[in-house]
């Protein structure tokens, strides 16, 4: 065992735990970018710096909170969206959810069905009912607009939703983003957030955001040059 004590002449690297914080997502001076404080719905667990985000457009529940934008392309990592365990028949007004992502929902939240083929979205208007006591695993959301009986909305087609945060298209637009990573919590003891947000002026490694796209790119008005992403 060695007896240098620390600050003597043995070198050493003394490492401390790993915490959320800023990373490499400006290529400007972060001082000089445009931030608003905002704040983000509960449910959505660590959001990573970089990551795009929406706000919630419901006539009630949680508008104008912010939540991850819900890309054109399905993911699977997507946390934006809750994954349906079961299909949602036609004519339905309910979708069942794991019981951790209903917490990303409450009641009033406008509700958007969505797949990755056959009918692509739903607008389900406003969420009525949240059940997390009838079954152990799931959650039963009930909505009020019936779903379409054009097509079949089935777990196959990756079917699942998330909150209404656009005004037209896949309902989910993307304004902000985020400035460092964030807790919103997961499950019955998710608060949600407070955090700074982007709104411009700065220049971005591109690789470092988080669900950008091409619609994301176009509503956000950035500029692609290369590696970068500038926001204007």
């Amino acid at each position: 065992m060695s007896s240098g004590a620390l600050g003597g002449s043995i070198p050493q690297q003394n490492w401390g735990p790993e915490q959320p914080g800023y990373k490499r997502l400006y290529y400007s001076i972060r001082e000089i970018a445009l931030l608003l404080d905002k704040t983000i719905q509960a449910g959505y667990g660590v959001l990573r710096a970089g990551t795009i985000l929406a706000e919630n457009v419901s006539a009630a529940g949680n508008k104008g909170k912010l939540v991850p934008y819900a890309m054109t392309a399905f993911d699977q990592l997507d946390v934006g969206r809750a994954f349906a365990v079961a299909n949602v028949g036609d004519g339905a007004t309910t979708i069942n959810v794991l019981m951790d992502d209903s917490y990303k929902f409450t009641v009033g939240d406008d509700l958007i069905i969505a797949q990755s083929d056959g009918p692509a979205y739903h607008d389900g208007g406003a969420i009525v009912t949240i059940d997390r006591t009838t079954y152990p695993h799931y959650a039963v959301i009930t909505f009020t607009t019936l779903t379409t009986s054009t097509g079949k909305w089935t777990v196959a087609n990756g079917v699942g939703c998330y909150v209404a945060a656009g005004a037209s298209g896949k309902l989910s637009t993307a304004k902000y983003i985020l400035d460092k990573d964030v807790d919103t919590g997961k499950g019955s003891n998710a608060k949600g957030a407070i955090t700074p947000v982007l709104v411009s002026n700065a220049i971005l490694y591109t690789n470092s955001l988080v669900y950008f796209d091409a619609a994301a790119a176009t509503a956000l008005g950035t500029v692609d040059d290369g590696q970068f992403t500038i926001l204007k």
